[in-house]
């Protein structure tokens, strides 16, 4: 079993909680976007992008979902009701069935893992927002 989580370890899992949290504003824009992409559609506009749109639409909803989860999952760390890293692999395994195999992971891979999710969020926010504007075009 490991050790409960450090000051400086809950410090920085508020910290990613904190940033992950930002994910709700980036889902607005998201969802502005694809509305003014569709009215840009029913005004006359290119019909080319909105192809593209639905599928980035349903990845961008899959990424906001892991990001809100997993800005939760970093909360419960900070603030100790998650106390260790095998605590939180066991809910997981139990809860969400994650593999044994992703168990056992230091924090540091952790955070750039939900980094990594939230900046793969953010790039989709950003092309959705592109192919609203080339709707308009």
């Amino acid at each position: 079993m490991t050790a409960p989580l450090s000051p400086s370890d809950r410090a920085a899992c508020a910290v990613c909680a904190d940033w992950l949290g930002t994910a709700p504003a980036l889902s607005l824009v998201a969802w502005l976007a694809v509305a003014a992409a569709l009215a840009g559609l029913a005004t006359g506009g290119a019909p080319h992008p909105i192809v593209l749109l639905v599928p980035l639409a349903v990845a961008e909803r899959y990424l906001a979902v892991r990001v809100a989860l997993d800005a939760r999952l970093f909360d419960r760390l900070a603030v100790g009701s998650l106390a260790t890293l095998d605590d939180l692999d066991a809910g997981l395994k139990q809860v969400l069935s994650v593999p044994a195999a992703k168990a056992g992971r230091p924090l540091a891979p952790r955070i750039a893992g939900a980094r990594r999710l939230h900046r793969l969020h953010t790039v989709t926010v950003v092309l959705i927002a592109l192919l609203a504007i080339l709707a308009w075009v």
